[in-house]
């Protein structure tokens, strides 16, 4: 069925589809729905990444393969762009301790599967004053080869609120 839709006009999204297929892996992944500050604690099991200074500031590597609880698809066998996301901010948030998210840009370059391992990769590319400019990467296995390649790729900005008496070194 095509949607003849005019410029402007609203329309109404058909996501049953998706919506079964989200069910369906949660039902797979959990015997407990969970959400809110459990949904965040399930996701946080296990996260310990390595943090190292650089001339800039802090970049962090992480290595992790999900657990059943941490697997949410959208799509079965993909993991959910969101999930990703977090892990990203949550990464980059720990390299600028204190400061603040202002714009995270993340590019979708090829699905994840949620039973991979991913390898979480940030770093400072320059700092400005209370503002530092962030790039990431997810990194997971290639099917054929093994060799880890790049799946999501991001640009974030965290700026240093001005009541923090410490300021960014460049």
């Amino acid at each position: 069925m095509q949607l003849r839709v005019k410029i402007g006009q609203w329309c109404p999204l058909r996501t049953q589809k998706l919506v079964r297929n989200y069910r369906k892996c949660a039902i797979e992944t959990l015997s407990t729905p969970i959400s809110g500050p459990v949904l965040k604690t399930a996701l946080m099991e296990g996260y310990n990444p390595s943090i190292r200074a650089v001339p800039m500031g802090k970049a962090a590597d992480y290595t992790m393969t999900l657990r059943p609880q941490q697997r949410i698809c959208y799509y079965p066998g993909k993991l959910h762009g969101g999930i990703q996301a977090f892990y990203l901010d949550q990464i980059f948030a720990d390299c600028c301790a204190g400061a603040l998210t202002a714009n995270l840009a993340i590019s979708y370059l090829r699905p994840v599967n949620p039973q991979a391992p991913l390898r979480i990769s940030t770093w400072p590319v320059r700092v400005e004053g209370r503002k530092v400019y962030m790039e990431g990467s997810i990194k997971i296995p290639d099917q054929a080869t093994g060799a880890l390649v790049e799946a999501v790729r991001a640009t974030a900005l965290f700026i240093m609120p001005k009541d923090k008496a410490v300021q960014i070194s460049s």
